[in-house]
């Protein structure tokens, strides 16, 4: 059955992968973002009044756009992005739709460490992780008071080639950080790297929704959306020098101060709602972003 979903976010490297899947899918895409080439012009910093028309007709909504690290520089525009998915979730509400997904993040759960999966209780020890849950909260309440369904998606780290390298601002999140240092010959931690962490790609989040769209489900479904690629920060920086110095022919060194504190407990990301989910690997990923940097250097 093909359905008409509305991502805001599709222009970010989580929305575009989740956009690229279900368009694979055979569903049709309704982005909903900020910029002049959005179907639905929509900012979370700054929501307008009133019902958003172009949501009518939409069989469900997906925000893949919530508050990153980097809006915390800016306090004030992390609380309005937090506020904006809340009227998202209400005109989505008001156009009809019952069918909401958050794309929210495992740092819900306070430390990731030991075994997780969705049975433990959130503990949210950050900005960050509060406004994720806030969030969360937020699309359960608008789906809950329609009767409808929603999806609370929790990935650890996740991992995909932006659209656009020029505005990508997320650079400081090791998927993206480590192989952009590689090229450089030198990928320095800011720790010692013994933390784990698991990584799924866009598209994998994308085969998710997917997956929950075809459900049919009323109520609300929480998955910690896992990929078949879990490591230690330490193991990820020396697989992207290992091929960035296969891909370009020069040695690539890492470096790390020495612990400062005993090793972190090994983490074990698990999922109730479903095994790990298909995309490209984190292998491939890093293959993918080396030779998307070294086209912008040559060019």
């Amino acid at each position: 059955m093909t359905l008409r979903v509305a991502i805001a976010g599709a222009t970010g490297m989580i929305g575009h992968g989740i956009a690229a899947a279900l368009t694979a899918a055979g569903h049709r895409v309704v982005t909903v973002g900020r910029g002049p080439g959005a179907d639905v012009r929509f900012d979370l910093a700054a929501p307008p009044a009133g019902p958003l028309e172009g949501l009518r007709g939409c069989d469900a909504l997906v925000h893949a756009a919530g508050v990153t690290d980097e809006d915390f520089a800016q306090p004030p525009r992390a609380r309005a992005k937090t506020e904006g998915a809340g009227v998202l979730a209400a005109a989505a509400r008001e156009a009809g739709i019952r069918r909401l997904a958050y794309i929210s993040s495992a740092h819900v759960y306070g430390p990731l460490e030991g075994r997780i999966d969705e049975s433990r209780p959130p503990d949210p020890r950050s900005d960050y992780a509060r406004a994720h849950l806030a969030a969360e909260s937020l699309f359960r309440e608008a789906a809950g008071s329609m009767g409808g369904a929603a999806l609370l998606a929790r990935p650890c780290a996740a991992y995909g080639l932006p659209p656009s390298l020029a505005r990508f601002a997320r650079w400081s999140l090791i998927p993206f950080d480590f192989p952009r240092q590689a090229l450089t010959g030198r990928i320095v931690l800011k720790s010692h790297g013994g933390q784990r962490r698991n990584f799924v790609s866009a598209e994998g989040l994308g085969n998710l929704v997917g997956w929950w769209l075809g459900l049919a489900r009323e109520g609300v479904t929480v998955a910690n959306a896992p990929g078949r690629d879990e490591m230690s920060v330490y193991d990820f920086a020396w697989l992207c020098a290992t091929i960035s110095g296969a891909v370009t022919g020069r040695p690539c060194e890492v470096v790390r101060p020495e612990p400062s504190q005993p090793a972190a407990p090994p983490l074990e990301y698990r999922t109730r709602v479903g095994g790990h989910l298909p995309g490209p690997s984190l292998e491939q990923h890093v293959r993918r972003l080396l030779h998307a940097l070294s086209q912008e250097t040559a060019s």
